[in-house]
């Protein structure tokens, strides 16, 4: 995004598949504040292509809004991504980051722009709505809320964009929901920055909505433990005093529809079960895969796993495969998807009811 001589601050919005009412309130109570000094993009990273649509024409009553759409269906959710795709071409001296469940006070805008620093990153409290409250429309000020966070809750902050570009933005390990935000502050802090928080700038709510998409009845890719992991993962960077995110992969990389259609055409099928040895074995094999190869696998349940036979050749120290449950599979095959292919274009599925999953990885 190209900021002109007037734009102070970038704003960028991720989306996956947000209620388009509660989208259309968010932007609402934003889009009347908008001034030559604030550019907004909102990200659409993956939701199904007839949301899409669906975004793409409510969006055209917000002219003012600029919109990416990411074709990025299939893929675990990467908020990090989709927030560093904006600012690797951020032109604005300031760069910040919101939901797109946010309602914004009247005067966000002009209390925002009151507190920049060029060499500290700011952030504030949310209060959290009711479901029942999150579907009244009223005045900002007569939201009755449940509570307020604390410095705990990281998600809303601005920075300088050039600090913000110097530790490589957000890490694009964190996939799924949770803990990316607080990363970025630790490793701002690390550089010897300071990300200031201010308790009784009381500007921005929260609307309640369900959170499907976390769980085992998402559509979407999704790794059941995976927010244990993006904490353990963010309190050992912490602890290891990292200030640069995403050292080994390209970040910030933005998808294209080319790619995304040379999916469909693969040049390699490969058939394997739920064993430990097979679903390694792949892991192992798709890190050394070499460039311009479109490869697709399906995983499904070994045929002995369930025969009679299976449980006397064990009593008789035969040799059996070593039978893992498809659950088990999904979880190897997406952290090996987010250590070492996340930057690829891919398409993953895993149907809990059949236990077959099946993935294509563009090398």
């Amino acid at each position: 995004m190209n900021g002109t001589k007037n734009n102070i601050l970038t704003l960028v919005i991720p989306n996956r598949n947000r209620e388009l009412k509660i989208v259309e309130r968010s932007l609402n109570s934003l889009y009347k504040q908008l001034d030559e000094r604030l550019e907004v993009s909102v990200v659409d990273y993956g939701s199904t292509v007839a949301y899409q649509q669906q975004l793409q024409k409510l969006l055209l009553t917000f002219p003012k809004i600029k919109c990416k759409q990411l074709p990025v269906q299939g893929q675990l959710w990467n908020k990090s991504r989709a927030i560093n795709i904006v600012l690797k071409t951020c032109k604005t001296e300031y760069f910040m980051l919101s939901d797109m469940d946010m309602i914004y006070h009247p005067g966000f805008i002009n209390e925002i722009f009151n507190l920049l620093s060029p060499k500290e990153g700011q952030y504030f409290p949310v209060g959290v709505l009711t479901a029942d409250e999150s579907k009244i429309k009223k005045a900002f000020s007569e939201y009755k809320v449940k509570f307020w966070t604390n410095a705990e809750a990281t998600g809303i902050t601005v920075f300088p964009t050039a600090i913000l570009k110097g530790i490589h933005g957000y890490d694009e390990f964190f996939h799924g929901w949770g803990s990316e935000d607080t990363d970025v502050h630790n490793r701002l802090k690390n550089a010897g920055y300071k990300v200031i928080f201010h308790p009784d700038e009381k500007i921005l709510l929260h609307q309640w909505h369900p959170k499907i998409y976390r769980s085992a009845k998402s559509i979407a890719p999704v790794h059941l433990h995976l927010e244990r992991i993006n904490m353990q993962y963010m309190q050992l960077r912490k602890q290891l005093k990292a200030t640069t995110a995403n050292p080994h992969l390209p970040w910030g990389v933005v998808p294209n529809e080319e790619d995304d259609t040379k999916l469909g055409f693969p040049d390699i099928n490969l058939q394997l079960h739920h064993t430990k040895d097979q679903v390694a074995g792949l892991c192992f094999a798709l890190q050394q895969q070499k460039n311009d190869a479109v490869v697709c696998f399906e995983i499904t349940t070994h045929p002995e796993k369930k025969q009679i036979k299976t449980p006397l050749k064990k009593l008789l120290k035969k040799k059996i495969p070593l039978f893992i449950d498809a659950e088990r599979s999904n979880e190897i095959i997406l952290e090996e998807i987010i250590s070492n292919h996340r930057h690829r274009p891919y398409r993953y599925n895993f149907d809990r009811e059949t236990g077959i999953i099946t993935g294509t990885i563009f090398f």
